[in-house]
């Protein structure tokens, strides 16, 4: 597949690999960095996202910028406390958060969870505002699953008692 530049789409992780622990890493909208970080970028650079959750580089570019986890203003999901993870950084919303709306309604949906959490009217930008570029739709579609199954294992649970 040609490179067209536009890693906020692009699904493939361009053969790069994290220069500090040697990880797969996917292509990121240079945007994504110079929202998420104070550090100076050149903005024609191409940008990476490590995928080693117990890596301290969150960044690294085709010139050798090296951005690590802690220069990142928001928690990077994968890379931070499992009941840290963040499922929706536009709207703040977070792992705890979905729990706690799946288990107050009856068969919640992702729009109706943000309802219930008062977050509706808040306008999402993934490019600007998740650390890999992309839609949360698929983290917050896993967060909703992860939930429902607990909330089962609870319910069942009573059930025996």
């Amino acid at each position: 597949m040609e490179c067209d530049k536009n890693c906020s789409t692009c699904q493939s992780t361009c053969g790069k690999t994290c220069p500090v622990c040697g990880a797969t890493a996917i292509g990121v909208n240079t945007a994504t960095v110079l929202n998420l970080t104070d550090v100076d970028v050149n903005i024609d650079d191409h940008f990476y996202l490590c995928l080693n959750g117990n890596c301290n580089a969150a960044y690294f570019s085709d010139s050798g910028t090296l951005i690590e986890k802690t220069e990142v203003k928001v928690p990077i999901w994968f890379k931070s406390n499992f009941f840290e993870y963040i499922v929706c950084y536009c709207r703040k919303i977070y792992l705890k958060d979905v729990m706690k709306a799946v288990f107050s309604l009856e068969n919640p949906t992702k729009e109706e969870i943000i309802k219930f959490l008062g977050k509706e009217n808040i306008e999402s930008n993934c490019i600007a505002n998740n650390p890999t570029s992309k839609s949360c739709d698929l983290l917050f579609e896993n967060a909703i699953e992860y939930a429902k199954e607990l909330k089962d294992q609870q319910n069942n649970e009573k059930e025996r008692q």
